[in-house]
């Protein structure tokens, strides 16, 4: 049940109920997202007036789906997870391709880039390296694009955040849980991993690299999990951005 009440047209006043109306107007429906964060309508408010003012912008409806799916998974919002599988469903984005995206990887190489670099702005909080903002742009990442990339981290991180303290009713079909369990597929040692360019795994200095040695890999799904150290973070990419796997010899 949720901690917050939701308002309806019959509970709400005038403010709230024209909030609502613009919440049909841009989504279609009033999801209970919306219905709880009506309580503020100045939190409401804000949170369409920027998200309107995203969908303006430079990146794609794709590439923005794609990033509000990879920010609700970094944050565990089970509920913004739920709802963007959904609409990226609707808008032709396989199973595989949803699970991509919720690993910061995409087969198109922009949109790939733009969710590297999210990713790693969400995890260091804003303050990634000159060479993330670099290999950003030598992908195609225009400056425009980037100044919109932190702005749709901050439209997510409130709706995602909202949905934690709020923990309104789930109202799109469940996805797959954001906690998950440890993989359990085949390691294999590998003396060589090798990307095709426009692609790069982090080596064991944190620098984007097309090729790393003695790791540990496993396929799984129709992508490529790599271990660059046993206590790295596991690394994923789809196979057509592997160019060539080179396993060492098993005992």
């Amino acid at each position: 049940m949720s901690r917050l009440p939701l308002v309806s047209t019959e509970t709400a006043d005038t403010e709230q109920a024209d909030l609502l109306t613009e919440v049909r107007r841009q989504l279609g429906r009033v999801p209970n997202l919306y219905a709880t964060m009506a309580n503020s309508p100045a939190t409401l408010r804000g949170y369409l007036n920027m998200r309107d003012a995203l969908t303006r912008g430079k990146l794609s409806a794709r590439v923005r789906e794609q990033l509000a799916l990879l920010i609700a998974s970094e944050n565990g919002c089970d509920y913004c997870i739920a709802a963007h599988s959904m609409r990226a469903g609707r808008m032709g984005f396989s199973e595989e391709a949803i699970a991509a995206t919720r690993a910061a990887h995409a087969d198109d190489p922009h949109a790939d880039a733009v969710l590297r670099v999210a990713r790693e702005v969400l995890r260091s909080r804003g303050r990634v390296d000159d060479h993330v903002i670099g290999a950003a742009r030598e992908r195609g990442v225009s400056d425009a694009e980037l100044s919109e990339v932190v702005g749709h981290i901050a439209l997510n991180i409130l709706s995602n955040y909202f949905n934690h303290v709020a923990q309104p009713e789930l109202d799109f079909p469940p996805a797959a849980p954001t906690k998950g369990t440890a993989m359990t597929a085949k390691w294999r040692k590998a003396t060589n991993v090798a990307l095709v360019d426009g692609y790069s795994l982090l080596d064991r200095n944190g620098q984007p690299v097309r090729t790393v040695d003695d790791v540990e890999v496993s396929i799984e799904g129709g992508f490529l999990h790599v271990k660059v150290a046993d206590s790295a973070e596991v690394q994923v990419v789809s196979a057509p951005a592997v160019a060539l796997v080179t396993y060492r010899p098993e005992a």
